[in-house]
């Protein structure tokens, strides 16, 4: 007895000593101090408090992740909008001043967007570490990541610079001629609008199909939880939405940039630059990635050419898509099929009876014509070929409808088929559910360790 009471007062001391410490490492402040962002306060917190679970600390590296994506995604559409603004401005050759202070801002802007690539690409190692799909250890350099990063850093150095403001690159048009000239931001403007891309896949990433509960659902069935499969997620469950937004913002960038091409034309003849204006550059665009091509409004340089090039191929391809969508629209399901087939039974049964009727009918008034004997010869053989054509009216309705029935028949004795093997195969389980518990049960009379059963929902 004083054994067993030394043993209990020795593990109440034991709690009693484990209880002191962790109440001193939660009230312990120098870690704290010691912190110097909120983020290292946060890691310190966790860490006095037993850490967090995986799934939260993935799910807050993926909120800061998203986080610099959206401030990426400021920055890259700041700096289109004032591109936009500039280019007008430079092409008139006029307030130049205006034009050189939007070319500082779009520069200082572009070497913030540049730091934060750098970041977002960085905060994304680090959900991937979180996620346990790279090691702790591993740098950018040494992981996938740096080579999508260097093409989109070389993207974004890509724009109008106020240290080109006034530079020209001249060219011969045959079309005019004449010698015609672009200012080199311009033609940095234009090819500018590749930062699209990436105002793109910040709208997919906000999306509910890219999330961390996304991203965990896509490793359990072996897939890639990618920009792709967002947009794959999106054309399924809202199509035409999805294909109206994509086709509008195609319209109105390559409106743009056919507009940024063909306006140095106007210098030389403002009268024959039809593309010169935004609208119809857009009625260009919309003629030619819909595959019409009226031919009313044509590029006549080659770097329009080239625009228009890629809008034709762009064009195939979304064409592509909305036939496919249509025809993916109109297929009928089960379901439907089956309530296709019932209707068309009932409406084969109607047209049964009224070709019966029709025979029923014309018999009923030969046989009462021939009873009053006031028919002629004429008639008679009128009435005779209605009666026929009813009576074989009637053969065909009967025919269909006959198939029709039969057709019926066979898919609802497949479909029964199926529902008894269903059932068939439940049974089956039920019966080694209960073999399994039986042998369970064997073998814990006989003493040997047996895994427990555990039944799925």
């Amino acid at each position: 007895m004083k054994g067993r009471k030394h043993s209990q007062s020795g593990k109440v001391s034991e709690r009693s000593s484990r209880r002191q410490l962790e109440n001193e490492q939660l009230v312990n402040k120098p870690d704290f101090l010691k912190a110097a962002t909120l983020g290292q306060i946060f890691v310190v917190c966790t860490q006095q408090l037993g850490g967090l679970e995986d799934g939260k600390i993935t799910k807050l590296q993926f909120r800061k992740f998203l986080m610099t994506e959206q401030i990426c995604f400021v920055f890259n559409l700041m700096g289109l909008g004032l591109s936009v603004m500039q280019y007008d401005l430079e092409f008139e050759e006029e307030d130049e001043n205006i034009s050189n202070w939007l070319l500082w801002i779009i520069f200082i802007s572009t070497l913030a967007l540049l730091v934060l690539t750098v970041l977002r690409y960085q905060q994304h190692m680090n959900w991937l570490k979180s996620r346990k799909q790279i090691s702790q250890n591993d740098k950018i350099w040494q992981t996938e990541q740096w080579y999508p990063m260097l093409i989109e850093l070389i993207i974004y150095c890509v724009v109008p610079y106020p240290f080109t403001i006034g530079m020209r690159v001249y060219f011969y048009n045959s079309f005019q001629d004449a010698t015609a000239y672009y200012h080199v931001n311009e033609i940095l403007a234009l090819f500018m609008i590749t930062r699209t891309v990436f105002i793109f896949r910040t709208i997919l990433a906000q999306t509910f199909w890219y999330s961390n509960r996304t991203q965990r659902v896509c490793n359990l069935y072996a897939c890639e939880g990618n920009y792709m499969f967002v947009a794959k997620s999106l054309m399924r469950t809202s199509p035409y939405t999805s294909q109206f937004i994509a086709l509008v913002s195609l319209i109105g960038i390559f409106g743009y940039g056919v507009r940024i091409c063909e306006n140095p034309l106007a210098r030389n003849d403002p009268a024959n630059n039809n593309l010169g204006r935004y609208a119809n550059a857009l009625w260009n665009i919309i003629i030619t990635i819909t595959t019409v091509g009226y031919g009313d409004f044509y590029t006549r340089t080659d770097l329009g050419r080239f625009v228009i090039f890629v809008v034709c191929i762009l064009g195939i391809f979304v064409i592509s898509v909305m036939v496919v969508t249509l025809i993916n629209s109109l297929v009928i399901s089960t379901l439907e099929s089956h309530a296709i087939t019932v209707l068309e039974r009932i409406q084969l049964r109607s047209n049964l009876t009224k070709s019966a009727s029709q025979v029923v009918l014309y018999s009923l008034k030969i046989h009462v014509a021939l009873k009053k004997g006031n028919l002629s010869k004429v008639q008679l053989k009128i009435l005779l070929i209605k009666l026929r054509k009813n009576l074989n009216d009637f053969k065909i309705a009967r025919r269909k409808y006959r198939n029709k029935q039969d057709v019926g028949n066979m898919n609802e004795e497949i479909t029964n088929q199926f529902s008894l093997l269903k059932s068939d195969f439940s049974e089956v389980i039920e019966k080694q559910k209960g073999l399994l518990l039986q042998n369970q049960d064997i073998m814990n009379k006989l003493g040997v360790e047996a895994k427990p059963y555990i039944s799925s929902p």
